[in-house]
């Protein structure tokens, strides 16, 4: 076994090593996650940028919220007693394939996994890392300053597509905090590092993630009615304007948000009036044409929702439209104004957070996109105000072509198309 004690315990000799150090901010994590694209990119390691992304993303939002000096935010210099803010140090290190990650900060204490329920929306950023990690584990400095998180991606051999009999990492759960070793003998041999591209020879291709109620479909009737039937039933008289508030969450932390029992019950009468009212949904005005035209101009579909399969499901069918993944609740990681949703549906399409765009009407798709590092446009046809920041506006579906510049991309025509 080979515990992971320093980068260099792994990558003896990299060819590559860089740092950057940032203020604790809420900004960090986006300046954490740009770097560690533009690096890898240089680096020529395109094929680790997702898992390798990901993990930066977690383990420096983690050390943002989690891992500032005990006692305060701030700390003095020994050397002039002047106060200093927090930081965190990111650096990444590459040889043969393989890349170190190591995040520096304040804290003295190691971050340790928790078990979080299906509709938590914290507690599964360490999962993640595990996850999608080959190796990692957290190391105090010597002086006592602060701890170091460190990470290893690897090139994984190619697997066969189709489902395997061992469940998803994300639905295990560990408290090893000591090393997740690699046995040295079974460590796959990597081919060495292909020649620096030039960041003009890297083709992207645009990826376009959605939500769907009041983005999509018009299901604000359908709603309307559901939750007449939960007043009904359960004799609840918040107005339906409350729960709107809270739409994009998942349903438990509603419930947990407007202070209501019997969560369980109050969703069962929800989802079956939801599906006897079902065809009061609608598709908005021109959504059809504009997703074909998206496609047409060769851009990648998802959608990311909080809406559970069994609904959403009938209604995308009436869209027609090709999507490439779909994210729903009960799978991994958290729900929305968490990044999990949006980054997961991105490694399904292995794309990078650089190149794609979600579209959303409320404040939790706003937050969601800003911690996955997706630019974000409002729907302003939807149901949820812009929020203070002021995104990029669409003021009907057509406008997306307009906003993201579709009409200029290199796209077949078609006849009667949008194009």
């Amino acid at each position: 076994m080979m515990p992971i004690w320093s980068l260099e315990s792994v990558i003896e000799s990299p060819e590559y090593r860089v740092s950057l150090t940032m203020v604790s901010d809420d900004r960090a994590p986006g300046a954490a996650r740009t770097f560690t694209r533009e690096t890898l990119s240089a680096w020529g390691l395109e094929e680790l940028m997702d898992r390798t992304v990901l993990i930066v993303s977690e383990l420096t939002t983690n050390a943002e919220r989690h891992a500032g000096t005990p006692g305060g935010t701030e700390r003095p210099s020994d050397a002039d007693s002047q106060v200093v803010a927090e930081h965190i140090t990111l650096t990444l290190t590459a040889q043969n394939g393989t890349v170190g990650i190591e995040v520096e900060d304040n804290s003295p204490f190691p971050p340790i996994p928790r078990a979080s329920g299906p509709d938590s929306l914290d507690g599964r950023g360490l999962l993640l890392v595990t996850a999608e990690a080959d190796a990692w584990t957290a190391c105090l400095n010597e002086d006592g300053s602060g701890k170091r998180v460190l990470a290893v991606v690897r090139r994984r051999e190619s697997v066969p597509c189709g489902p395997t009999p061992t469940a998803h990492p994300l639905q295990s759960y560990s408290l090893a905090m000591e090393a997740f070793a690699m046995p040295a003998q079974h460590a796959p041999v990597a081919a060495p590092l292909p020649p620096r591209k030039k960041m003009e020879d890297v083709v992207t291709q645009h990826v376009l993630l959605l939500d769907l109620d009041g983005v999509l479909v018009d299901t604000r009737p359908v709603m309307q009615e559901a939750w007449r039937a939960v007043q009904q039933t359960h004799g609840v008289d918040l107005p339906f304007e409350m729960y709107e508030q809270h739409l994009g969450r998942p349903f438990n932390d509603i419930m947990e948000r407007l202070e209501l029992a019997d969560a369980d019950r109050i969703h069962q009468t929800y989802v079956e009036a939801s599906k006897a009212v079902s065809p009061l949904a609608r598709p908005f005005e021109g959504m059809e044409e504009v997703l074909h035209a998206f496609v047409a101009a060769d851009w990648r579909l998802g959608v990311v929702t909080s809406k559970p399969l069994d609904r959403a499901a009938p209604l995308l069918a009436q869209l027609g439209c090709p999507f490439a993944t779909v994210r729903v609740p009960g799978g991994p990681g958290r729900g929305k104004p968490a990044p999990e949703p949006l980054l997961l549906a991105l490694v399904d399409l292995a794309a990078d957070p650089a190149s794609a765009t979600y579209v959303g009407d409320r404040e939790v798709d706003r937050e969601a996109a800003r911690r996955a590092g997706v630019s974000y446009v409002h729907a302003a046809w939807g149901y949820g105000a812009p929020g203070t920041l002021e995104p990029r506006i669409a003021q009907s579906p057509v406008d997306l072509l307009r906003l993201l510049d579709v009409s200029k991309k290199s796209a077949p025509l078609i006849e009667g198309s949008l194009l």
